[in-house]
């Protein structure tokens, strides 16, 4: 795949990651938790992959964090709108993710 298509698989596998990882921790359904774990180590799997496939520019990065919050928000808002969370926290996770990834 190339770089463009390869970002935009990044983006959509760290938003899963993060939003998953945001359910788990305010969920109503705590039997939901273990299924939603095991949804994160998939996502982060596929999401190492792909991030050690690239070198990634201070532009490349700015877009991935710019983008992943965006469709973390979307998706938390349409399909988990019991699940109450702050951008902050989002924010946080995002970093982390970054981080833990090497990008």
């Amino acid at each position: 795949m190339g770089k463009s298509k390869d970002i935009e698989s990044l983006i959509r596998l760290m938003a899963n990651t993060i939003v998953h990882e945001i359910v788990i921790r305010h969920t109503n359904k705590p039997e939901s938790r273990h299924f939603l774990g095991s949804e994160v180590v998939e996502y982060r799997g596929q999401t190492e992959k792909i991030s050690e496939q690239h070198n990634w520019n201070d532009k490349d990065k700015e877009r991935i964090r710019e983008s992943v919050l965006e469709k973390i928000k979307e998706k938390l808002s349409s399909k988990y709108l019991d699940v109450s969370f702050s951008m902050h926290e989002a924010k946080k996770l995002v970093e982390e993710e970054i981080k833990n990834l090497g990008l």
